[in-house]
């Protein structure tokens, strides 16, 4: 019966995306738009699209490599070689170098179209942002979304529900495969709206605050820890902008008192999915503690992360120089260990070796500081926060794993560069000029 309504949410939602493209929409953000929703589509029906179909490559994997294609063909080559992508393309050189000097040649492909599929995506929302702004941009990419928020409701209404994997949990993630990239659909969701300004759509505190309560509902407790900064800036800066300048102080120091006896509820209500948490920080010695000495009850914190860290991290500090250096390739977590890390930094020390993770680091410095020349300062709030809150995931599991975060990851990234572009008064009509002043 779910299937079938995957089929008829799917088929409305393909109207909703035809209608919004052929209104006032630039190619570019209609690229965007198709993109994701067809990402979205293509998930709903893992049971057909996750198996390999063709060369070993899946109906999924055979959709990414698509688009990633036609972006290359779409997107001018210009913006493939703006400066600030500079320290991308160090981390790719890291990715494309441990992948020789292992000879992982079927991951390095697999993990360098993703990262494609990352750059086209991310390429062209920047030039739908420097064309018709970030409110129109933002506000007709919220129909690629409709498909996996409708499913998710539905599922909540027909009691359809997963348990998730570690610990028996109950989640609903509207038909879909995994908590871990449904959830990072919801934030990227939360992320959107959040950051379209008030009174650009109707009922778009409703749409949030659903939005938070359905990430809730999601049950994976490293996106909602990531959405927490991204919705405390929401609803500060709600009810601040109805604020005279005198009400502020006493208003908000008892609206941050409210907030904080929600989390406290919450944090109360979902006790037993975050004990873990506190122990864990309790125990840092643990990730450093060969996996042999582990007692059982170790072995159990974090849904069994701390162990499997300790099984990466043991095994890189047992290497040789060459694979410290570089890492023992990409995807090469595959032929030694049964579970992938959990842990993006991890991951990437194990895979990408000190140099990998170095590159990745210096990326991520890149982007918290990208922010802070903005001359909306809230907007540069709002995004550090986001970013910080999104590293955090990265420390409990690997959405950049997942297509559905590198596409949240995209967005980010094309909103941190269009919003500079866009305090220089820049244009799209004049391309020339444009890429040459946003390098």
């Amino acid at each position: 019966m779910f299937e079938a309504i995957k089929l008829l949410v799917g088929f409305i939602s393909l109207i909703m995306v035809y209608r919004t493209i052929t209104g006032n929409c630039n190619k570019y953000l209609a690229f965007a738009i198709c993109a994701i929703w067809l990402r979205y589509f293509l998930s709903a029906f893992h049971t057909v699209t996750y198996p390999s179909l063709v060369a070993g490559f899946s109906i999924n994997a055979l959709g990414s490599i698509g688009v990633a294609g036609l972006g290359l063909l779409l997107i001018p080559t210009a913006v493939f070689t703006l400066k600030k992508l500079f320290p991308f393309y160090i981390f790719f050189t890291a990715i494309a170098a441990s992948g020789f000097v292992n000879m992982q040649i079927p991951g390095t492909i697999n993990v360098l179209v993703k990262w494609c599929y990352f750059l086209v995506l991310a390429g062209a929302l920047f030039l739908s942002i420097r064309s018709q702004g970030q409110n129109e941009t933002f506000k007709k990419l919220l129909v690629a979304f409709a498909m996996p928020l409708a499913l998710q409701v539905f599922s909540v209404l027909l009691g359809h529900a997963k348990s998730a994997e570690a610990d028996g949990s109950t989640s609903y993630i509207g038909g879909y495969n995994h908590e871990a990239a449904f959830s990072m659909i919801i934030v990227s969701f939360i992320f959107v709206v959040g950051l379209i300004e008030r009174g650009t759509i109707r009922f778009r505190t409703s749409l949030f605050t659903l939005a938070v309560f359905l990430l809730i509902l999601v049950n994976y407790r490293t996106s909602i820890l990531t959405i927490l900064p991204i919705a405390a800036v929401f609803y500060f800066t709600l009810i601040e902008q109805r604020l005279k300048p005198s009400q502020k102080a006493p208003v908000l120091t008892i609206v941050a008192m409210l907030f904080a006896m929600v989390f406290m509820a919450l944090s109360f209500t979902m006790q037993e999915r975050f004990a873990d948490v506190g122990l864990m920080l309790g125990n840092l010695d643990l990730i450093t503690k060969a996996p042999i000495y582990f007692s059982e009850a170790e072995k159990d914190i974090m849904s069994a992360r701390v162990f499997i860290w300790s099984q990466y991290i043991n095994a890189f500090a047992n290497a040789d120089g060459l694979n410290q250096i570089f890492g023992f390739g990409p995807d090469s977590w595959k032929s030694s260990f049964t579970l992938y890390a959990h842990n993006t930094f991890v991951s990437y020390l194990y895979e990408y070796g000190v140099l990998g993770l170095c590159s990745f680091i210096l990326l991520c410095v890149f982007m918290i500081l990208q922010p802070l020349s903005l001359k909306d300062k809230k907007l540069s709030k709002i995004l550090i926060l986001s970013f910080l809150g999104f590293l955090t995931m990265n420390l409990a599991t690997m959405p950049l794993w997942n297509i559905e975060g590198l596409i949240f990851f995209s967005i980010f990234c094309s909103l941190v560069f269009g919003a500079k572009a866009k305090t220089r008064q820049l244009s799209l009509k004049q391309k020339p000029s444009v890429l040459a002043n946003a390098n």
